[in-house]
């Protein structure tokens, strides 16, 4: 999944609330998303690029004692209208 970034930089320049603070909201936003998904791993987390836009879900390996031994990509291939309308909840409520 990709996000353009153009738009991230213009809406910090028109509601003067940093890049960054917005990227962490998305991050947060699509965790939540993921985690509420059927398919979801117990420990992910999601990372948004911050020069390409390209975002990933990764997902910890575990050994038998729950220790993580890895990650992997994790990424949905779409995360529906469902979790669309989850992200854009979390979103509103982190900028606020």
């Amino acid at each position: 999944m990709d996000i353009d970034l153009s738009i991230l930089r213009m809406l910090e320049r028109e509601k003067e609330i940093s890049f960054e603070v917005r990227a962490e909201a998305i991050e947060q936003a699509l965790l939540t998303a993921y985690q509420r998904s059927a398919e979801a791993q117990p420990d992910a987390r999601v990372v948004l690029d911050r020069k390409s836009g390209h975002v990933t879900v990764f997902a910890a390996e575990l050994d038998d004692e729950g220790n993580k031994i890895a990650e992997y990509d994790d990424t949905p291939e779409g995360f529906g209208r469902i979790a669309a309308t989850t992200a854009k909840q979390v979103m509103l409520q982190r900028l606020r």
